[in-house]
């Protein structure tokens, strides 16, 4: 990059030596800021215009007066014998040269200047000692009569500043103070602008200008970064250039200037002056000084790298053991200094080997703490501290506990390779009652049932297990808990409301709300939360547990737990099964299964996959369905609730595709399991409706009549989803206008709940009951109210339903109509923001955008982001 303004000084102190008349010049500036290359493009002016160029550079490693002045002595117009007399006024150990010794020195210069201008240029003044920064002090005075022009580079990084040197050449006046700073802004952004328009015309000059800082230098990298790439680039991304630049930067600055950068790139935002002072063991003012100058120079800004690709390139250069020692000091300087676990473990774990016991001591603190705040953090604060720790000691096995419940949040299938220690460590004594119980809950997930009861069994002191343990034993294993009789009415909580018998009234209710209220993320916190949204969504308030499931997937998405992530995903899919929204549905269930592998999922694996597969039933995609069902499942599954779930979902699935003997086998032996486990209500499952249904299909009418009636008897009376569904079946059994009359007392119970696939169904049972009584207005009005329904669930119209009960173009205008929260989403999406965005702007998770994307694309009938905003404006 160009310094015209500084050049043209220069040229017009080279025209006056060209005059005759003598000059000096002391160009002053930062790394990268340039010095070197304005005193070389001088030096070729210098020559070109008839001067002589006499040129030389100090340098750190070798201060040698001998050594500098005899480069410039090399030149071949002045004769040999002037530089063999330098070893003789520059004796090793001896006095400084006297005045007269230096003008023999300087007489062959002057000599030379005698019979044509003279210019001297040298680099880098800074790294000379003192007897050379006398000897050109002792030139720069006799100057102004001899046709001797000499430039010197000098940094002004303070640690290599020599004020006292600067002072005099700059007080002298013939001489000029050339200061160099970084290029302004318009200047910058101008320069890459000529840089890059010979080869793209899209040239963003921004982000050039932001990551350079105005350093010519890095300013001149990022621009070969752009120039090299293919195509080449109009906007800045740092690249090999960019790193070589900063190295060439830091390399040919003060040691210490470059030791900072390299300790402020391992330890990042922790980087104080008087931290970087005491493990560097500098003075806190050299610290300081050396801090602002690389924050000049364009290298940091605020606590850290300006730009992640410059802190990448210096961290690249420093080798791994150099790197734990800073961290490792850094860390034992802070906690003597006072600071919390937190902030020592983040350093501890970036070093990766730990060598002090109470390292191991501030590891287990943070990851307590981050439990609470980050699984992930503490997941790699506990694997540290586990493996430094003595094997085979209590306070290994605490550690191993710990790192089990942290991993679980993340992926419970790591958790497998812990569970021999544990149970080892758990038999040993060396856990307490409460990680022996979070042992069990492991080994119940991952399906080692056996295990689970043997150590339980084994006589090891657990005390009174908490609700929660109880609780999960029941919901995964209900087995496990053979007396589970109804609590008497005063101690009801959102736990018992699965319990047959119980009444699930409005103080039950908000036990539940409460319990969602004070949910923390761990493992004693799952049984009760999803106890409680069962509670909510049993009971049809699918609004109220959508809600605490968008804030407990808030608070999931921040901490890092995949593993509630992928349960409260499963748990919206649920939801919007009940609701009738189909797509949405499919899309929650097969979120939840990518988010964990099958493996991973252990035995609860029938929950995503029985929503996923009544979705693909529902919606007429049966294909889909037989491949969900073909996925390999755990052995022991179906003694879980979740294979009670898959299993009534297989069912439903032979239904839909004729195989109603294989159906009846799955409800039937539906009815067994949750007979045998004492659960056999059906707001649970209503295994009895499916059964019946197929029976009559089979036409076994008196068997379908008795689970029938059987069904009506245990359905509570807030559950109107199964008593609609119930007397939608048993309609089956009556004619004429009694047929009629059921079907209408079904589609009073379906209305007051939000199961639009069971409205849609009954009412095009309505309608035929209708038509066969010649109630032929009723029965087209009742066929295309259940067609706008069809319309708006995506499920599947029955191959028999009648024309007028299937989708019209009108149905489907209708579900073109957006709430006002999918509005908002659907304009931002249109308009390029991302999920992550939208929900940052709009306070909501990114899993509640993805469900309303997923009904604005169904309801616009488009199928990629792109087309949103031409459907949009279709609808003003």
């Amino acid at each position: 990059m160009k310094r015209q303004a500084e050049f043209e000084i220069l040229s017009s102190l080279l025209s006056d030596v060209l005059h005759g008349k003598g000059g000096a010049a002391l160009i002053t500036g930062l790394g990268g800021y340039g010095r070197t290359s304005l005193l070389r493009t001088f030096g070729e002016e210098a020559t070109a215009r008839g001067a002589v160029f006499l040129g030389a550079s100090a340098t750190r490693a070798d201060d040698d007066p001998a050594e500098l002045f005899g480069q410039l002595l090399l030149h071949p117009r002045i004769p040999s014998s002037a530089a063999e007399y330098l070893s003789e006024i520059w004796v090793e150990g001896g006095r400084p040269p006297s005045a007269a010794q230096l003008h023999r020195f300087w007489r062959p210069v002057q000599e030379l200047a005698d019979r044509t201008p003279v210019v001297i240029g040298i680099d880098d003044t800074h790294h000379a000692g003192a007897e050379v920064l006398r000897s050109l002090l002792y030139l720069t005075r006799r100057l102004e009569t001899a046709p001797i022009l000499i430039a010197m580079t000098l940094s002004s990084c303070p640690l290599d500043e020599r004020p006292q040197f600067s002072a005099e050449m700059s007080s002298q006046p013939h001489c000029r103070h050339i200061r160099l700073g970084p290029l302004p802004p318009p200047a910058a952004a101008d320069a890459v602008r000529r840089a890059l328009r010979p080869i793209t015309q899209d040239v963003k000059p921004s982000g050039f200008v932001r990551l350079s800082a105005g350093n010519p230098l890095l300013l001149s990298a990022l621009v070969a970064d752009a120039r090299a790439s293919r195509p080449p680039a109009g906007t800045s991304v740092p690249g090999g250039h960019f790193a070589t630049a900063v190295w060439r930067l830091l390399h040919r600055g003060h040691p210490t200037v470059a030791e900072l950068a390299r300790a402020v790139a391992v330890l990042g935002d922790v980087a104080t002056p008087g931290l970087l002072a005491e493990i560097l063991t500098i003075d806190p003012t050299v610290a300081v000084q050396g801090l602002q100058s690389l924050e000049a120079s364009g290298l940091l800004l605020g606590d850290g790298f300006r730009a992640d690709a410059a802190r990448d390139a210096v961290l690249s250069k420093i080798p791994a053991k150099r790197q734990a020692e800073l961290l490792l000091r850094a860390a034992a300087v802070l906690r003597d200094d006072g600071a919390p676990p937190t902030r020592l473990a983040a350093l501890l774990s970036k070093a990766g080997d730990i060598d002090e016991p109470w390292m191991v001591d501030v590891l287990r603190d943070a990851a307590g703490q981050e439990e609470r705040g980050d699984f992930p953090r503490a997941v790699r604060y506990l694997r540290l501290a586990r493996q430094a720790s003595a094997r085979g000691g209590p306070e290994h096995a605490q550690i191993t506990s710990d790192l089990a419940a942290a991993e679980w949040q993340i992926d419970p299938l790591s958790v497998v390779r812990l569970l021999p220690d544990l149970d080892e460590a758990a038999r040993g004594g060396r856990l307490t009652s409460s990680q022996t119980e979070n042992l069990v809950t492991c080994l119940l997930w991952h399906g080692q049932r056996e295990n689970a009861l043997a150590l339980l069994a084994s006589g090891v002191d657990l005390g009174a297990p908490p609700d929660w343990a109880e609780g999960f034993r029941s919901w995964l294993y209900p087995s496990l808990v053979p007396e589970q009789a109804g609590p008497p009415d005063d101690v009801r909580t959102a736990g018992t409301a699965a319990i047959p018998g119980i009444e699930i009234d409005d103080h039950m209710l908000i036990t539940a709300e409460q319990s969602l209220l004070n949910t923390r993320l761990d493992d004693s916190a799952l049984v009760p939360a999803l106890s409680a949204l069962s509670m909510l969504v049993y009971t049809d308030r699918l609004d109220r547990a959508g809600t605490w499931i968008d804030i407990l997937l808030q608070a999931a998405e921040r901490r890092g737990s995949v593993t509630w992530r992928a349960l409260l995903s499963t748990a919206l899919s649920i939801i919007d099964l009940r609701r009738g929204d189909l797509t949405a549905a499919d899309a929650h269930a097969q979120r939840a299964l990518s988010l964990l592998s099958n493996r991973s999922w252990g035995m609860a694996i029938g929950l995503p996959l029985s929503s996923a597969v009544n979705a693909s039933t529902d919606r007429g995609r049966h294909d889909e369905a037989a491949a969900l069902l073909a996925v390999p499942l755990p052995d022991g599954m179906f003694e879980t609730l979740p294979g009670l779930y898959y299993m009534y979902a297989r069912a439903g699935h032979h239904a839909a595709i004729g195989h109603h003997l294989t159906a009846l086998a799955d409800y039937d032996s539906c009815g067994e399991l949750m007979r045998s486990w004492e659960i056999d209500q059906p707001a649970l499952i209503p295994w009895r409706n499916g059964a019946a249904l197929a029976g009559l299909r089979l036409g076994r009418t008196t068997y379908a009549r008795a689970l029938l009636a059987e069904q009506l008897a245990l359905t509570e009376p807030w559950d109107l989803r199964t008593r609609g569904a119930t007397l939608r079946i048993h309609a089956m059994l009556s004619h004429g206008a009694d047929r009629v009359a059921m079907l209408r007392q079904a589609v009073a119970a379906a209305e007051q709940t939000s199961d639009l696939v069971g409205l849609a169904t009954v009412l095009i049972d309505l309608g035929r009951a209708q038509r066969a009584q010649n109630d032929l207005a009723g029965a087209e009005a009742t066929w295309r109210r259940a067609g706008a329904l069809i319309a708006r669930t995506g499920m599947k119209t029955p191959s028999d339903a009648p024309s007028q009960a299937r989708p019209t173009g009108d149905d489907r205008a209708g579900t073109m109509e957006l709430s006002d929260a999918e509005q908002r989403v659907a304009s931002l999406a249109a308009a390029g923001y991302s999920n992550r965005e939208i929900a940052t702007e709009l306070c909501i998770t990114v899993s509640t955008i993805e469900q309303h994307l997923t009904r604005v694309y169904r309801k616009l009938k488009v199928s990629r982001r792109p087309h949103l905003a031409k459907a949009l404006d279709g609808l003003t």
